[in-house]
């Protein structure tokens, strides 16, 4: 990461409760619970040793007790099991025998659940859920009751547990309906306070934007406008191309923000409608809320066991940077798949154009082996034609010669008859001439088809006539 992007993440922490989930309704305390009662009784703050899970290396205090814990996502804590430090106390503090598990994820949470009634010597179980991952079996003093369908619809008519974790569709409808359901069914089973109800994701995203795995079972009236096709970024009210989204996993709502939209704001309406409630939120690990009537008995405990936890600063500006960071993650992985795909379009592309010039060349190929054919048959043809230009007329002089001859030798005579001798002289002297010319006629055919002339002041071709 370059300076610009190191100093941009860390201006960016900031507490998420005030940022991402937005200011404290009006007549809320910023911390949500009551001031006092803030030191806990038995803790182990400051102890090291057997039993403290912290141990001494260098004089530095080292958190080894999750060292070697898988977790879900490496990359992303997100489930409620990894908040499991915070809610399990406040069970066991409130006593509940009877839990519900409304959305079981990959049964992590549940098996917690389960170690945690057993150890308290056994209890009631529910899980909500339309298709379980694990389910558990009854036994040992554990009653396991599963219910296969959504939320709240799959509440209706069940007696109400001591505790409740809730962690199913992250939208105000489904939220609020769960709470109103709970409350039906303690006024319908005549108890006198409502359950501690542990909630997770009041934070960013979801703690002020719809999130809908299936729209179609939140009302037309009550449902965002949303998009499968988006994602959110922190202090963006709308939405992007890239952040964090779903894959089509789940939509967004379109805005952040505004009335009954997402899980914090559908708590808060609800606790608003009811005086006896309180809401306490924690930041980590996309926020998690709890519900607690003021009237339980436990309710003291609960807050003193909430204070460390609610409005601390440490962990909000923690939160945002795991957020900030993995939002950046997010940016860097969205580059190199952009990166990856120009690649892939850029390797086609010269595939493509490597096939064309392949293809080209052959033609080109062709077309050569067609022009040097050609000029091969028009060399022939012009060697030819010279041959015949040098041998055309040599046919015709040779049918003539003796004609001519028989003529030469009837005019001579007649000549020689009619002269004297010294007229005679004189005609053997032409003819021996005209035999010369003759003579040198029929080799000079010869001397053209040698390769090269003596050179000047060589020695001379005896074959060679003399000059004439």
């Amino acid at each position: 990461m370059d300076p610009e992007e190191h100093g941009a993440v860390r201006d960016s922490f900031a507490e998420l409760a005030a940022i991402a989930a937005g200011p404290n309704r009006a007549g809320d305390d910023p911390a949500g619970a009551d001031p006092a009662g803030t030191d806990l009784a038995g803790s182990d703050r400051g102890r090291t040793g057997p039993g403290s899970g912290l141990a001494r290396k260098d004089d530095h205090a080292l958190d080894v007790g999750d060292a070697a814990e898988p977790t879900l996502a490496p990359l992303l804590l997100h489930s409620l099991s990894d908040l499991r430090e915070i809610w399990v106390p406040l069970i066991e503090a409130a006593g509940a025998r009877s839990v519900a598990e409304i959305g079981s994820e990959s049964g992590v949470t549940t098996s917690l659940l389960v170690d945690l009634l057993r150890r308290g010597g056994g209890g009631r179980l529910v899980v909500v859920d339309p298709d379980p991952g694990v389910a558990p079996t009854s036994g040992g003093g554990l009653d396991v009751q599963v219910i296969r369908g959504y939320s709240p619809q799959a509440l209706d008519g069940h007696a109400p547990t001591d505790a409740y974790l809730i962690d199913g569709d992250h939208n105000y409808a489904t939220v609020h309906g769960e709470l109103t359901a709970i409350a039906d069914a303690v006024a319908r089973f005549s108890r006198s306070y409502f359950p501690l109800v542990v909630l997770h994701d009041v934070g960013w995203p979801a703690g002020r934007r719809d999130q809908y795995y299936n729209p179609d079972r939140v009302p037309a009236d009550a449902r965002q406008p949303h998009s499968w096709d988006v994602g959110v970024e922190i202090d963006d009210p709308g939405v992007v191309r890239g952040g964090f989204r779903g894959m089509g996993a789940f939509a967004w709502a379109l805005t952040e923000g505004g009335p009954r939209n997402g899980v914090r704001t559908a708590i808060e309406d609800f606790v608003a409608e009811h005086s006896d409630l309180r809401f306490f939120t924690v930041a980590p690990i996309f926020g998690l809320g709890v519900v607690v009537d003021r009237r339980a008995p436990w309710a003291r405990r609960i807050a003193d066991l909430l204070t460390p936890w609610v409005s601390n600063r440490l962990l909000s500006r923690m939160e945002r940077n795991r957020v900030d960071l993995y939002l950046h993650v997010l940016r860097l992985q969205d580059a190199a798949a952009a990166m990856a795909r120009a690649r892939q379009r850029e390797w086609s592309r010269l595939d493509d154009e490597r096939s064309r010039l392949a293809a080209l060349e052959l033609e080109h190929l062709h077309r050569i082996g067609q022009l040097e054919h050609e000029l091969a048959a028009l060399r022939r043809r012009e060697a030819e034609d010279a041959e015949r230009a040098v041998h055309g007329h040599r046919p015709a002089a040779d049918a003539d010669e003796p004609r001519l001859r028989q003529v030469a030798r009837i005019a001579g005579s007649a000549l020689r008859s009619r002269l004297g001798p010294t007229g005679q002289e004189r005609l053997a002297r032409v003819q021996t001439r005209i035999a010369d010319t003759g003579t040198a006629r029929t080799a000079l055919p010869a001397l053209r088809r040698r390769p090269s002339a003596p050179a000047r002041g060589g020695p001379s071709d005896p074959g060679a006539p003399p000059p004439g």
